[in-house]
């Protein structure tokens, strides 16, 4: 009980909102979306997710995905207690906000792992994107929806935004680029096994196909130490979460981002470990254009001092001020 005590206290200092003022211009409510595995099949699982919205009518709702082995807590986050969140930067701008826990993960439902196919999660997000146009997550229904992923998140949303264009109006990567780290990827590996070996799930009974991070990985992995505080590294690694990887799936190659047609945002961190760095935002965009045709509109942030979980440094708050920006300009359709 003092170990889950100590973790919520934690936790609650990632996500409690820095002033009464800002959390009274939002409001957040939990959201169960049912949802099929594949596409025509049984709406027999759920996503958990956050749905926050801002004063005002907002048309655009950016729906917020996780990396591997994270849930919707990671858009909470703040690197710097002083500052908002992604989630708050977003919210006071006018947008509204959904931020899931993917199928497997967090506080949605654990199917057997044999269920998740290749494209489970784009077909999961295509159904979520569906219902948030048609109002039935609560808020209205919006007009306008942005895809925003974190790492592996990033690759679900340019290959939804790739093989379904219309149904996006814009997408922001974060902690995934077209030069993925191939070696550090592979030595990474060995810091992940089955989550019935790790103490926190052993008692969930889940499949040889549930896997999480080994204690005290995501420190190594995941952060650039100078810029990130012990109290959130500690809080992350509480809150870590199970994940599947589905035996036929691969990074999709970014050939396919040509045929992206919205406006794009690419953030990386100078000191992401799963990526070959890019030295500036310059370099990062002149690196990623080629793969996006002019519909793209191409931007893109390179992080100084920050590792691959972006969200949880203390130079967080720069890039989340740019994105909104950025989405102002590209997007529109923010609560005035």
């Amino acid at each position: 009980m003092r170990v889950r005590t100590a973790a919520a206290a934690l936790l609650l200092t990632l996500t409690a909102p820095p002033q009464a003022a800002e959390a009274a211009t939002t409001a957040c409510k939990p959201v169960r979306a049912n949802v099929a595995m594949t596409s025509g099949g049984l709406s027999d699982q759920r996503v958990a997710g956050t749905l926050c919205l801002p004063r005002g009518r907002a048309a655009t709702v950016q729906l917020l995905i996780p990396g591997g082995f994270y849930g919707q807590a990671y858009w909470q986050a703040r690197g710097d207690r002083r500052q908002p969140s992604y989630v708050e930067t977003m919210t006071a701008a006018g947008y509204a906000t959904l931020a899931i826990d993917r199928l497997g993960t967090g506080a949605s439902t654990h199917p057997p792992s044999t269920r998740f196919r290749q494209d489970t999660h784009q077909i999961v997000l295509r159904q979520l994107i569906k219902q948030l146009r048609e109002g039935r997550l609560g808020g209205g229904r919006f007009t306008k929806v942005v895809l925003v992923g974190h790492s592996l998140g990033s690759t679900l949303a340019r290959t939804l935004a790739a093989a379904h264009p219309a149904e996006i109006d814009g997408v922001i990567l974060t902690g995934e680029s077209s030069a993925p780290n191939q070696s550090a990827f592979e030595q990474m590996g060995a810091q992940i096994y089955r989550a019935a070996d790790d103490p926190r799930f052993a008692k969930q009974g889940l499949d040889d196909g549930y896997l999480t991070t080994r204690p005290g990985m995501r420190a190594t992995w995941f952060y650039h130490r100078p810029n990130a505080a012990p109290h959130v590294i500690a809080a992350d690694e509480a809150t870590k979460t199970t994940d599947v990887f589905p035996a036929d799936d691969s990074y999709t190659p970014p050939s396919i981002n040509k045929n992206i047609q919205v406006p794009v945002l690419i953030v990386t961190g100078e000191h992401d470990r799963l990526l070959i760095p890019a030295r500036s935002s310059a370099a990062l965009r002149a690196q990623e254009a080629p793969f996006y045709g002019p519909r793209a509109q191409l931007e893109a942030i390179m992080v100084p001092g920050t590792g691959h979980v972006l969200n949880a440094h203390r130079t967080a708050s720069g890039w989340f001020s740019k994105a909104r920006d950025w989405a102002d300009r590209r997007v529109g359709g923010a609560a005035r």
